[in-house]
């Protein structure tokens, strides 16, 4: 397989391991309160 024809393929697993890389270094935090949103909790506009 030539340059051309193998660069989409390592492009690909190139963003694969950058998107592995970023995904595991984020962190989440998921928290439980009852009634405060930090939206405001009505969901309409004003």
């Amino acid at each position: 397989m030539d340059f051309l024809t193998a660069f989409p393929y390592w492009g690909i697993i190139v963003v694969i391991v950058v998107n592995a890389v970023i995904v595991s270094r984020m962190t989440v935090h998921i928290s439980e309160q009852d009634g405060d949103e930090e939206d405001g909790g009505e969901g309409g506009q004003t």
